[in-house]
């Protein structure tokens, strides 16, 4: 059985955006040593891949240089101009820190790393990565670089077919931005509607430009969509469309803000469902190159990331229930031994009805408009 490898760099964990910024590198840490605890990083079938220093050039695959000479300006963190904000940095979303060019530099090597081990065979996580909305020459949501982008180069670079899988809350527009004209890459991206969650777009008719229509699929979810209905356009549309391109390999941006107790989205999920899509994934299409992504409850993030990569490397996590949503009960996650698994929750009433209505009408409208094509 290949390596399921876990990406690591100490140093991603360091750095901070801001002290009440919602996004929190330090998850990296706290799931690299929950995966620790439980026992994951050992044993046959699974290695830590753990760098210091960044690789040299790696920004330069996909960004301008001219952006990329901002943020090396903004390494210092003091430095805030006119230039930078047209670009993206020096806003709320994403300020200008101490040490940014060094941390989206280790970020986009860590991914990097990931592509090389997955494409050697097996699978790979890199926690501090799915910075899906920075743009080539503009940080955005979060993001300040592109690593999934730069993921995706790296394995064409080595020649292997791949499909890009995105499940977070957010619609991944930089990934559809670098490659919507390109058939050669199979974009698909479940997120919330872009009618109630930034970047405010990721619409099914978004599907791919010239040559390459079809080959950007866009599955937005309706506010409250629970597990259920997630799984049923997962196993619809998603695996469908992998089953007819069939990549060799998979890039994923797997974030955990599709839950229910996430703060910054609207979705009722948890990671059952969740870790079911990944298992389903996993079962077809073994050779995941896992990138991080969004999740503002810590808890539940480092919770379900723990899970992730049990699934990837194949370990079985036994035990109760750990967490409950709604805040009555939220588990405590130091104890080892106890299940790292939400309880489930569901959309009822009027509110699933229509829910479910909507998403039947997308799964019709991919088998009208986009499988012909990818067939």
């Amino acid at each position: 059985m290949s390596d399921a490898v876990f990406v690591y760099s100490p140093a991603l964990a360091r750095f901070e955006l801001s002290p009440d910024h919602p996004f929190k590198p330090e998850r990296a840490r706290l799931t690299f040593e929950m995966c620790s605890d439980r026992g994951l990083l050992t044993g046959d079938g699974v290695r830590v891949d753990e760098f210091i220093e960044e690789e040299e050039g790696v920004l330069e695959r996909w960004h301008t240089a001219e952006y990329i000479s901002l943020l090396e300006r903004a390494e210092s963190g003091s430095e805030i101009d006119v230039e930078m904000l047209h670009h993206g940095l020096g806003t709320a979303e994403n300020p200008v820190f101490k040490g940014v060019y060094t941390y989206s530099k280790l970020a986009a090597t860590a991914s990097v790393l990931a592509a090389r081990a997955v494409a050697a065979g097996g699978s790979a996580f890199n926690p501090c990565g799915g910075f899906h909305h920075a743009h080539r020459d503009r940080a955005s949501g979060f993001c300040y670089v592109n690593d999934a982008v730069i993921a995706i180069l790296e394995l064409r670079r080595m020649g292997l077919r791949v499909a890009y899988v995105d499940i977070d809350a957010h619609h991944g527009d930089g990934v559809q931005e670098a490659f919507y004209d390109d058939p050669d890459v199979l974009a698909i991206s479940v997120h919330e509607s872009g009618r109630t969650l930034f970047p405010w777009g990721g619409f099914e008719k978004e599907s791919g430009a010239g040559s390459a229509k079809g080959y950007n699929i866009n599955v937005p979810l309706e506010p409250e969509t629970d597990d259920n209905v997630f799984m049923f356009l997962f196993s619809e549309i998603v695996m469908d469309a992998l089953g007819l391109f069939q990549p060799e390999v998979v890039v994923g941006t797997f974030g955990t803000d599709t839950f229910a107790t996430d703060p910054l989205t609207h979705l009722k999920m948890t990671n059952n469902g969740y870790i079911d899509a990944v298992a389903m994934l996993r079962s077809r299409f073994p050779r995941i190159a896992a990138l991080g992504g969004g999740g503002y409850n810590i808890e539940n993030t480092v919770r379900s990331w723990t899970l992730l990569f049990a699934e990837l490397a194949g370990r079985e996590i036994e035990g109760g229930y750990g967490g409950a949503l709604g805040g009555v009960l939220l588990g405590d996650p130091s104890i080892v031994g106890s299940d790292l698994r939400d309880m489930h929750v569901y959309t009822t009433g009027k509110a699933h009805d229509e829910i479910r209505e909507r998403s039947e009408a997308l799964i019709e409208w991919y088998r009208g408009e986009i499988r012909p094509i990818l067939a």
